[in-house]
């Protein structure tokens, strides 16, 4: 009984190590495009929210971050080009399945970068802002490229 739960404990820490380990937050503070841009020259890849088990694995990587605020938010590398209503992944140019915009958002007016920032309640939420505001940013460590392969390509077989 001992044996298990100890297996059990290091399956768990596994877990929450993987989790926690997925999101790289830099403390720079850049534009979109340069955030962008560096990621890909720390050979890590912009980090992109397919779904909502992201989401919460992201969330829970900003949680010691404290700063509060649209203004204070971090860039995730998803952009409508100029079109207020078709934001896309920039890595794997895959539409928005999932998203958590604040109430009225994106309105489009004239911004086309999505951030992740949190209210004063604690809530995460997404906001598109102008792509030459200055921002930290977020990344993501490479996955298996096999699992990274299939993902892909059982997401694009979904698209309308």
């Amino acid at each position: 009984m001992k044996s298990v739960a100890i297996i059990l404990a290091y399956i768990l820490l596994i877990i929450a190590t993987t989790s926690a380990n997925k999101y790289v937050i830099s403390n720079q503070k850049v534009t979109f495009h340069d955030g962008y841009l560096r990621c890909i020259q720390y050979g890590l890849d912009p980090a992109e929210v397919l779904s909502e088990t992201d989401e919460i694995e992201l969330e829970e990587a900003l949680k010691p971050f404290k700063e509060i605020g649209a203004l204070e938010g971090i860039w995730i590398f998803s952009s409508n080009t100029g079109n207020k209503t078709n934001f896309f992944w920039l890595n794997s140019n895959l539409p928005l399945f999932y998203s958590k915009f604040s109430v009225g958002q994106p309105n489009g007016v004239g911004y086309s970068c999505l951030e992740i920032y949190q209210s004063n309640t604690g809530v995460f939420f997404w906001n598109d802002l102008a792509c030459e505001t200055k921002l930290r940013f977020v990344c993501q460590r490479k996955q298996n490229d096999n699992m990274c392969s299939d993902n892909q390509v059982g997401t694009r077989n979904h698209q309308d």
